[in-house]
């Protein structure tokens, strides 16, 4: 009697487990699916950019500074002909700009993501004089970052060599 029950209590308690089992694929199916459509990064991704303005440019009202030498590019989200950082992946990014002035003139920066602006950053006249600015922002993919010369403040000159734009994924 007692291998009957033995046996019977062997498959209930095989049962119980498979069923189990069965719920807990399930649930992992339906998270990885979630994930899946969120456009959030797999551990392994990784994008990191930082470039470098070759030359001075005078810049007109909201022009978009196109640092145009790079030097680090993972992931490949940064543009050097257009100066604009695409997100590749939703998630919480970290931007930086350092930027010198070039004349008599004071420099005003801004960052934007889309249209909006994030951080500004002011380099005072007189002489070569840096400035800068930073931002912890959450993206989605496919918004973009970019550093814009002030709208509406006339005429301004960045160095060359001497002004960075740098962002990662944090």
């Amino acid at each position: 009697m007692s291998s009957v029950y033995s046996r019977e209590n062997c498959c209930q308690t095989i049962g119980k487990a498979k069923a189990a089992l069965s719920e807990a694929i399930s649930t992992l199916q339906n998270t990885n699916e979630l994930l899946g459509d969120t456009g959030s990064p797999i551990p392994s991704s990784k994008v990191a950019f930082h470039a470098r303005l070759t030359s001075h440019v005078t810049l007109g009202s909201a022009q978009t500074v196109i640092f145009d030498h790079v030097i680090t590019n993972i992931g490949k989200a940064y543009n050097q002909h257009t100066g604009h950082f695409t997100a590749p992946f939703n998630g919480i990014y970290f931007f930086a700009c350092t930027f010198l002035q070039s004349g008599g003139t004071p420099l005003h920066l801004q960052m934007v993501q889309n249209s909006s602006e994030i951080s500004r950053g002011h380099a005072q006249r007189g002489g070569a004089v840096a400035g800068s600015m930073s931002a912890v922002i959450y993206l989605h993919k496919g918004d973009v970052v970019k550093v814009r010369h002030y709208p509406d403040l006339g005429s301004q000159t960045i160095y060359g060599d001497w002004s960075f734009f740098t962002g990662y994924l944090l």
